[in-house]
């Protein structure tokens, strides 16, 4: 060992004495050479951990193959995603599954976990990854490690029991679905090291279990019926779970949080659930559920799980007696803290403790996320951002309440993670709490408590302030109309208005009505208030100073910074006039204030939403009563919605008619923050598909139906699943070889294409790009596989095997698209030379990419304006797809998304995990850009305005204050991925 290194760390960590005590005991389990190799970085992070956990200091003398792991320093200081997590487990188990081996496969999950433990308790005690990321990725290590138990447990009992099936409207029998829904911490992502697992199991509905799929008209067997298997499954899952083995213990499972608690049945079916909370739910159900989310099973159930409670934990109103139910809850958890005798120890259930935090923020959730349901988020440091971002909490006190609660919890986590156990109590041993001290990074025991006081004190006060109801917004401070014209204008000036005159006079009409006639005293009192909340949205003068340079999260619509209060008040004098009843508008915006924001903040946010919504003024409030925005579409729950307009005349105007309301939809979850950029592209696409297979449907029946011969694969963004606001959709059309009457296909197409693209009265759904067939504008629309794959192989050239590392089956015939994927997977790998063998493909393939890129940015990108060309200029998004592209030909690998290319990258090591790291965030950070600049117009811009008044309006809608800042954060961007981008390519 390198003493003086060793001696430097034991010395600095905050249990010398045991550190040096557990290094000796690596030492003689034979861990010598690997503590030898160790440098100054890697012996601060084990010593770390040797002293800030007996626990799993014992776990590691146990293990020492564990030590290089603890000592890959540049490795632990990137977090891992939970895919990568659910890729190593898989991995780790796939050979026992082989062999049926399920014994052995749990094994290694447990095992898996307590190395993966120790991984991240590493980070945490080293100070390499933040509260955020240690939570996350104990919470997403929870979710690999709870679904591999799950999908052993279900084959072990179908290939005991069989499929459970039941019956739907028609009378077929369909297989039953089941999912795992968390709640707690685990549905929080907050998990902590020694945690309990909260969850409740949820099953599609009842019927029968039978070995093969029965017939139509057959009648439940003699085999168990659905409730029996899952009973089965629930119970084996919770078994595993919990078992003390030789390899450790997975989770504590806690079950008490379902429906009639430890007297009720370990699973339901949706339709019970639903009974049971409409019926016989409690307050305290209503909080817990805001945590739910789906940890395994079958995505589609849980979707109908979240939207059968969404009304249940968010009602639209909620009565005296109700917030007087909530209340007592706080009280009734105070006596049992007082009768716990742990008042000024616990960490989560005393006075002050991180339970007041989760009882703020989900009772404030409850009380209004009915009617304001943006304030929904699972997490609690997401929640407190969306109180404060909606003003609910000021953000001094949203701030001061997360500080708070990741001091807390930091403190939880420490106190766990000594012996893991499920303790919160700060101990009452001076040498005790002195060592926590220095594990919470403080060098004297005073200055940690005075820390935990300050925190305890103020979570307290805030807690306290929450139990009384907010008073209404106030409006007679506004300046009366008919005297006081100047105060007006003055007023305007300082909420950033450009003219005052006009702004005044429209809002008189806003107030008045447009002809000054008689209007009802509470419908002016009510647009008095609407405009008190037009007025707080604006940017005022007079408050610039403190937010000078101020800088919120990228593209976070929660700056609620208006962007144009100029525009956005003559838009609204256009919505009340094509709404046509005033005093029914202004009483649906004073019952419910925050849909008047929502379409404040939409005005602003994207001109062309704004003109759907002046189009079809109704559209808003449907979609924002329907509990619509907080829901999560799929490719198949589109695709459902979707056929309920079968019956419609016109099926090109209801294509289009559903397509303008889901943009509509995921528009609106991306400017009130409802959803991240990924989770938005992602639904921007699920539509795409939906409505091609769809219109294909269509077509396909009105030409005599039969088995379709005809797929549709997707290229571009479309085949990575990342559409984005108004994306053409790139698609190649192929038809089976065996299809015998090519020119009906070639009319299918035409009228596929027409359907989807083709103008009506609302415009047409999506814009289709076909030109990347083969022979391209000159080619047939559709070709058979044969014929595609002679056309790639041999006459393609090489921009075109490049578009095609992108394809995936999007439509139609999935086994022909499938095929067809499959097909191009062999060409696009060129790892192998045989299976890669096209003629596109030179010596200097890569070089030639490069060149093809260069072109791009020279031929696209307009004379003299390289720096607003955020696509196609210098170190613009197409560096960064290049590079996945480039790599993913290069590797072999057929994955399509440009992001889990780059993270596939990072994994493998094709690129270093730096470079990597730059080239993710730079690139989401530009993207992002790119997806606000396209939101405003839905024409698919590619470069920033020239204008500067139109520059500051994009720079503010991307959460900055000042023009210059933007610009420069722009460049950055541009500048990180040109970067990484010439290592690539050797420039």
């Amino acid at each position: 060992m390198k003493k003086d290194v060793w001696r430097e760390a034991v010395a600095a960590c905050a249990d010398p004495k045991r550190a040096e005590k557990q290094l000796e005991l690596l030492r003689q389990v034979g861990a010598t050479s690997e503590l030898n190799s160790a440098g100054p970085e890697g012996a601060a992070v084990l010593v770390a951990l040797l002293g800030g956990s007996q626990a799993l200091s014992e776990a590691l003398v146990a293990h020492p193959e564990w030590l290089p792991m603890l000592l890959d320093v540049e490795s632990l200081k990137v977090p891992r995603s939970a895919r990568g997590l659910q890729r190593s487990v898989g991995n780790v188990v796939a050979g026992a599954l082989r062999k049926k081996d399920y014994a052995t496969a749990l094994a290694r999950v447990r095992m898996f976990k307590q190395q993966e433990i120790m991984r991240i308790a590493a980070r945490d005690l080293a100070r390499l990854g933040s509260f955020s990321e240690i939570t996350m990725e104990l919470s997403d290590l929870a979710d690999a490690c709870l679904g591999y138990v799950y999908r052993i447990c279900w084959q072990q009992l179908v290939e005991r029991f069989g499929q459970p099936y039941h019956q739907d409207p028609s009378g077929s029998w369909q297989p039953t679905a089941f999912c795992i829904i968390g709640l707690g911490k685990l549905g929080g992502q907050e998990l902590n090291y020694s945690s309990d697992v909260d969850v409740i199991f949820v099953y599609e509905g009842e019927g029968s279990v039978f070995r093969q799929k029965p017939a139509g008209t057959e009648t439940a067997g003699r085999g168990i019926n659905n409730h029996q298997f899952f009973r089965y499954l629930a119970e084996t899952f919770v078994g595993e779970v919990g078992r003390l083995t030789p390899e450790g213990m997975l989770y504590r499972i806690d079950l008490r949080l379902r429906p009639e608690g430890s007297a009720g049945p370990l699973a339901r079916s949706l339709e019970s659930y639903e009974n049971y909370y409409w019926e016989y739910g409690q307050p305290w159900e209503r909080l817990m559920l805001t945590k739910a989310r789906l940890i395994a099973g079958d995505a589609a159930l849980a979707n109908d799980f979240m939207e059968m409670i969404q009304p249940f934990r968010y009602p639209r109103s909620f009565t005296s007696q109700a917030l007087e139910e909530v209340v007592s809850m706080k009280v009734r958890l105070e006596t049992e803290v007082v009768r716990a005798g742990e008042l000024d120890r616990n960490v989560k259930l005393g006075r002050g403790g991180i339970r007041e935090i989760e009882f703020l923020v989900q009772s404030q959730q409850v009380l209004r996320a009915g009617a304001q349901p943006f304030l929904a988020h699972h997490q609690t440091l997401g929640a407190l951002s969306k109180l404060a971002q909606y003003g609910v909490l000021s953000e001094d006190q949203a701030n001061a309440l997360s500080e708070a609660y990741v001091f807390l919890r930091e403190v939880e986590h420490r106190l766990q993670m000594e012996n893991n156990l499920q303790t919160h109590t700060i101990p009452s041993e001076r040498r005790a709490r002195e060592r926590l001290a220095r594990l919470m990074g403080f060098e004297t025991l005073k200055e940690f408590e005075a820390v935990l006081d300050k925190h305890r004190r103020f979570v307290r006060s805030s807690y306290a302030q929450f139990l009384k109801i907010e008073s209404e917004n106030n409006s007679s401070a506004l300046p009366d109309f008919d005297r006081e014209d100047a105060e007006w204008k003055k007023l305007f000036t300082n909420c950033s208005f450009r003219d005052a005159e006009k702004a005044l006079r429209l809002a008189r009409a806003f107030v008045h009505g447009p002809g000054f006639g008689h209007v009802h005293p509470r419908t002016e009192k009510n647009a008095r208030q609407m405009l008190v909340r037009l007025l707080d949205l604006c940017p005022r003068r007079d408050r610039l100073d403190p937010d000078h340079g101020k800088r919120f999260p990228d593209g976070e619509p929660g700056a609620k910074r208006l962007s144009d209060p100029d525009r956005v008040l003559a838009r609204l004098d256009t919505f009340i006039t094509a709404y046509g009843s005033r005093a029914l508008l202004f009483e649906t915006w004073a019952a419910n204030p925050m849909l008047f924001e929502l379409l404040v903040l939409l005005i602003d946010r994207s001109e062309f939403l704004a003109e759907t919504a002046i189009r079809t003024p109704d559209l808003l409030d449907s979609l924002e009563e329907s509990g619509q925005l907080l829901r999560c579409k799929t490719t198949e729950q589109t695709l459902k919605e979707l056929q309920h307009g079968r019956s419609d005349p016109d099926q090109r105007l209801w294509l289009r008619r559903y397509h303008q309301t889901e943009i509509m939809r995921i528009g609106l979850r991306d400017i009130l923050g409802l959803a991240e950029e990924e989770q938005c592209l992602s639904e921007l696409s699920a539509l795409a598909e939906a409505c091609l297979e769809y219109a294909l449907e269509v077509v396909w029946e009105t030409h005599g139906g039969g088995p379709l011969p005809l797929a549709v694969v997707g290229l571009g963004k479309l085949g990575g699943a990342e559409i984005d606001y108004g994306s053409d959709l790139d698609v190649i059309l192929v038809a089976d070889d065996k299809a015998r009457d090519m020119a009906k296909l070639q009319r299918v197409a035409a009228a596929f294409v027409e359907m989807v693209s083709g103008q009506t009265e609302l415009g047409s759904t999506f814009k289709m790009d076909l030109r990347l067939r083969p022979d391209g504008e000159k080619g047939l629309l559709v070709n058979p596989v044969r014929a595609c794959e002679e056309y790639y192989r041999n006459r393609a050239q090489l921009w075109e095997i490049q578009a095609l590392s992108r394809c995936r089956f999007v439509a139609g015939n999935r086994e022909l698209g499938e095929r067809f994927e499959r097909t191009v997977t062999a060409m696009c790998d060129f790892s192998k030379p045989a299976s890669a063998a096209v003629a596109a493909r030179t010596s200097n393939w890569k070089q030639e990419i490069a060149r093809m890129r260069l072109r791009i940015e020279k031929e696209r990108t307009p004379h003299g304006k390289d720096h607003l060309a955020i696509k196609t200029g210098t170190g613009g998004l197409v560096d960064a797809e290049f590079v996945a592209q480039t790599l993913a030909l290069e590797h072999g690998w057929h994955e399509p998304n440009t992001l889990r290319v780059l993270e596939r990258a990072r994994e493998e090591g094709a690129l270093e995990r730096a470079d990597a790291d730059v080239l993710i965030d730079n690139f989401r950070k530009l993207r992002r850009v790119a997806c606000i600049l396209r939101r405003w117009s839905y024409e698919g811009e590619t470069e920033l305005p020239d204008d500067p008044a139109p520059m500051y309006r994009v720079a503010v809608r991307c959460g900055f204050t000042r023009t210059e800042d933007f610009l420069e954060a722009v460049a950055r961007y541009r500048r990180n991925i040109r970067t990484v981008y010439n290592k690539v390519f050797g420039l």
